[in-house]
Formats: structure tokens, sequence, C-alpha cells
């Protein structure tokens, strides 16, 4: 399928009236009556992992000062699944459900032989994992379904930039018509032979790379402020964080203070970018609570502990650091004089599904059902299961291994939920497979994939539900979300997991539960008002409402609501 071409935008004829009671807003106040200024510049800002439980526990204040300032989404969640960061950064800034994207999770079926390294094969093959994807891979299948993203809209009127430490977040999330793309290469700056010069760090530094990454980002030489250290463990090599542990500052700020990375290093990269270009999109994400909470059992990190604790490393800092780069960027907004002009969301691409993996190791909580292990990113042998075209997992935790032994298993990816990819689609072998999922520790029930829609196949088990708010969220959401990856590249199989339940490492996303669904959706400056909107906002409504405050029309059908904005 070929690419569309692009028509160029249009905007919306000045002083269209739109009924308020459509947006589901909170009663009280009436509409204004004057002509509304539109804005005309999109910060996105996405904190990764970051659950409605985190801003609340955490005390997140510039956070909640947003929601209460501003237009709040009391009611709204994520809406898709798989609740993973390679998916919804796409979702963002397409306005698209999985279903329609080119892939749902981080297992992928390339069923047309869409990426550049695609073998023509059986349907059984050729399996891939979409998180282990650069530039080429992305930008292969967003191009290949010919949906426009939110940078084809903005990049008319302005440069847009895209900044993202995760290099499959960063493309997911702009598209080929963003500017500039800002995100980590390799040790790209290996100690030069000549020796240290004054004012640069060396060594094995990872450091910027991307799409027409600017001058003032890479610096002049190898070694500035944008380079960061690597081999930096801190006291991440001990459980359960050795499971996924970090090894630079990639991800975490680090300790120093002229090269700090992860969430800081983001920020940093997107006020230079405002100090040097004439932008009109922004979207960054930060990834400093996503890395925390995957080691540390998100809400359920105890801290630092013992005499190698590092407090840098934990949830706490994390959602510290996140909250001060949201003021960071709010005040510079202000201080610019761009704040009245700029539609600025903030959000994240799922939440944070926690269990207890205690630091010794010799009893886990009965909600874990990965294998505990004590070297570095053994964890990924929990998340993996399969021998597909871009890696392979074949040390399966042993709550899959009933499943592996049926020998049918092309891939299986194992978070907060079950998604598995057969090599024998048939009806019998799919049947097979269900009934043997269906007794997996903690599974609420088992749903097949029939095309346009996911048909369940177990009973549901509520037994395994512990509150009435699971059930409740259960009945309402599930068919819902497991439907959003109801496509021929998507899964055969998806089994849904009781709360607080992961498959994988301390802390998770993936599945359906309100952990992992119930998000922060914040839509602020742009002279917006502070009463909020009442419906159930999702990350696939953010696109075509941005388009609508700001008067575009789209030029192709999304899946999601465009909502008015109260001013």
């Amino acid at each position: 399928m070929a690419r569309r071409a692009r028509p160029l935008l249009s905007v919306l004829i000045a002083g269209a009236s739109i009924a308020l009671a459509a947006a589901g807003l909170n009663a009280g106040g009436a509409a204004q009556a004057a002509p509304r200024t539109k804005p005309t510049k999109v910060v996105i800002i996405v904190v990764d992992a970051l659950s409605k439980e985190i801003v609340d526990k955490y005390d997140m204040a510039n956070v909640k000062k947003l929601m209460a300032d501003y237009v709040d989404t009391p009611n709204g969640y994520l809406g898709h699944t798989g609740s993973v960061t390679v998916v919804t950064h796409n979702v963002i800034t397409s306005g698209l459900l999985p279903k329609h994207t080119g892939w749902t999770t981080e297992g992928y079926r390339d069923v047309d032989n869409i990426l550049p390294d695609a073998k023509p094969t059986n349907a059984g093959d050729n399996l891939f994992i979409s998180s282990d994807w650069g530039k080429d891979q992305i930008y292969a299948v967003q191009n290949y379904y010919g949906y426009p993203k939110l940078a084809d809209y903005l990049s008319q009127t302005g440069t847009v930039a895209t900044i993202s430490p995760k290099v499959y977040a960063a493309y997911a999330y702009s598209g080929d018509a963003s500017d500039i793309v800002i995100t980590f290469g390799s040790a790209n700056c290996p100690e030069p032979s000549t020796g240290a010069e004054d004012g640069h760090i060396y060594g094995s530094l990872r450091g910027p790379t991307g799409v027409g990454v600017p001058s003032y980002i890479t610096g002049a030489t190898c070694g500035g402020r944008y380079y960061v250290e690597r081999n930096k463990v801190y006291d991440t090599g001990k459980l359960p964080a050795v499971m996924y542990p970090t090894s630079d500052n990639r991800y975490v700020v680090g300790d120093n203070d002229e090269h700090l990375g992860g969430d800081i290093w983001a920020t940093d990269a997107a006020l230079d970018v405002m100090d040097h270009e004439d932008w009109s999109g922004i979207f960054l994400t930060l990834p400093g609570v996503d890395k925390a909470a995957h080691m540390w059992g998100g809400v359920n990190d105890p801290g630092p502990t013992g005499l190698d604790g590092v407090e840098l490393t934990h949830v706490e800092f994390a959602a510290r650091t996140a909250d001060e780069q949201v003021g960071r960027i709010m005040d510079k907004l202000e201080a610019d004089g761009e704040l009245d002009n700029t539609l600025v969301v903030l959000t994240a691409d799922h939440g944070s599904v926690a269990v207890h993996t205690p630091p010794n190791g010799t009893e886990t909580d009965p909600h874990f059902h990965g294998t505990v292990c004590n070297v570095a990113e053994c964890g990924f042998n929990n998340w993996y299961y399969g021998d597909v075209e871009n890696d392979a997992y074949l040390t399966p935790q042993a709550s899959l291994q009933p499943l592996v032994a049926t020998d049918n298993v092309g891939f299986s990816y194992n978070d907060s939920g079950i998604q598995t990819w057969l090599i024998d689609q048939s009806p019998a072998k799919k049947n097979e497979a269900a009934a043997i999922m269906a007794n997996m520790p903690d599974v609420t029930a088992v749903w097949r994939n029939d095309g346009d829609h996911f048909t369940r196949v177990s009973p549901i088990r509520y037994d395994l539900m512990t509150t009435k708010a699971e059930r409740k969220w259960f009945d309402q959401h599930a068919q819902e979300l497991v439907d959003t990856q109801a496509a021929p590249y998507g899964p055969d199989l998806v089994a849904t997991l009781a709360d607080n339940t992961t498959y994988s490492v301390a802390g998770d996303h993936g599945g359906i539960q309100r952990a992992a669904q119930q998000i922060p959706i914040v839509f602020a400056g742009a002279g917006l008002g502070s009463r909020d909107v009442m419906a159930p906002v999702r990350s696939v409504d953010i696109m075509p409402t941005i388009l609508k405050a700001m008067g575009i029309t789209p030029t192709a059908a999304m899946d999601g609501v465009a909502y008015p904005l109260p001013k």
C-alpha cells in the first residue's frame, strides 16, 4: 500500500459554534461569546509511565497545578492495548488506534513484508520486536499505511522538533515530517588518542543523534553538554532492578552536573530548540519515571536501601525530577510570551502495574510470574519468548512453559498482559493455545483475534479480581481495550491479567489494568480555563482535539474524538 500524498491543511471557518455539552464539560460557567484566539504552537509532554497513582503518591506539584488551573480530564484513560511506549507515542500524534497504525504492541507480524529487512514468508513467520526498531523500520510502517502525523500539519507553519531519549519512542512520536528528531545514539564518543580537552568529558559516551539535529545540540566536538556517561549502574545491580538495570545516563539524570541525562537532558534540548528555532511544535518524552518504575516496582519502590543505595535511580526522585521539568517548560513559555499562544498537552504513554519482588529474591509477590534472576537485563527473557527476525529469547519463565511446550509459539510478549503469535494459526491450534492460556496464573480471560475484533474464548475469572472496582473496570473496558489490537499484524491470542499482576519485571505496562490505563491527560496554556472535560478522553483523542483547538481541518479520518476545550 503506497503512502498517500498529504494535502495541504485548511483552516476551519472562524467562529464555528460547538456545543459544550458534546464535550461533557463540567457544569457551571457560560460559554464565552467573544471570538477565540486559536493557538499556533503545540507542546506535548509525555511523562513515560506516569499513572495517576504516581502523581498522587509523589505529590507532583507542577502536574497537579496544571490539572487544577487548566483543563483536566478526570475520567480520561489511555484507551488502548498494548499500553506500551512504542505504541502510544504513535497513537498520540496520529489520532488512530493501534489496529490502524501498523503495529499494536511490542510484538509484530509483518504480514505485508513492509520492513526493509523483511523476507517473503509463511504467515507464521516474519515476526519482530517493535521496540528494537529504529527510524527506517518505524517510518516504513507509518508510510506504508499512509496516515498523516501531527507534524505534517504543524511543519507547514514552523519547525517541529521531537525529543526523546528512547529511539523507538522518538520516531514513533515524530513521523518523517518532524524537522528535527533528537534522540540518543550508541557509544559514539570514544576517548581520543590525543587525550581530553578542558571542559569536556571523554570515554565511552552516549551522545545525540537523529534527524536534522542542530549543531547547538551536537556541539562542535565530541563530549559537549549533550553527551552523557556510560557504564553507570549506581545501585541497580541488585534485585529487583538488575533484571532491567540502568547502564548509563540515558534514562537517569546521573551525577555529573555538566552532563546530566534523562529528563533534564531532554528538557534542556527542548528549551534550546525554543531559543534557536521558529518552532510550531515540540514533542517531548521524559523517560525517568518509566525506568525507575520498571526497576523498582513503581509505587512499591522501597527507595534507596543499604550502604549502596542511590536516590537518583528510584521512583520518588524520578517523579520529582519529571515534575520539575514540567515546571521549567511552562516557565519558559511564559517568560517567552508564548504561553497564551501555545497549547500544552501533558500526558503519559501508559501507567505502571507494580508487584513486590524482595531484594533477596527468595520470595516474591504471588502475582509476579516472571523468573527472578540476578543477571543484568535477564528480565528480557520474561518479556519475550521466541526466535524472531531481529532477536531471540528462548529462556521462558516457568509460568509460560505449558504454552511453549506446544511448539507452536512464534512469539509471546508478556508484561501485565500476554500477547501471543502462533506459528500454525488454524482454528484448532488457536483453541489449543487458548485453553492452555486460560489455566495460566492470574489470567482473567483469553481472547482470540478474529480479524476486526477479539472474541472471548474462556470464562471470565471474576474470582481472581479482588475488588468490586476491578470487576467493574473489566466489564466496562476489557473488550474495548483488547479490540484495539484487532489487526492481522496483531497477536493471535491475548490473555488479560488481574490487577497488580505481571509476567515480566517489578513494574510494568501493557495490559488492561487500571494502573496501566489511568493516566493524566491535561490541556494547558492557550488561554484555556480551569473547567474540566468530563468525557472519557483517551490518548487517541489528543490529536483531533489539538487540531480542533488550532482550527485545522484534518486531511484524513481519525479514530479519536475532537473535544472542544473550555476557555
